[in-house]
């Protein structure tokens, strides 16, 4: 049925047997080489997609420590300090004869 086009192709494109290897492990390069770019952008957009939930969860840990680190200057402050001596120990200031100096010899 396609035998007028068969010869027609072969008679317009012969190639010898070593030309057709050369073009053969050519096109063959040419595929591996862009196999292995298409695998690379492939990797590469899996582990931006797997890496996203490792971000925000980074984000949210940063939030957490520095609400942390506002929580503890504040539980550490001597105002508050003093507040509860005062208001939950029962703790006064001391009277200026409950003060001693001690001088220490250098």
């Amino acid at each position: 049925m396609f035998e007028w086009l068969r010869r027609f192709i072969k008679m317009q494109f012969y190639v010898a047997p070593r030309e057709f290897r050369v073009v053969l492990v050519t096109l063959v390069g040419l595929m591996v080489g862009a196999m292995i770019f298409v695998w690379n952008n492939v990797r590469l957009i899996k582990l931006a997609y797997e890496s996203q939930p490792l971000k925000q969860e980074r984000r949210e840990l940063l939030r957490e420590k520095r609400l942390l680190e506002v929580e503890r200057e504040s539980l550490r402050s001597l105002d508050r300090i003093q507040w509860l001596a005062k208001k939950k120990i029962g703790l006064k200031e001391p009277e200026g004869d409950q003060i001693v100096t001690i001088f220490l010899k250098k």
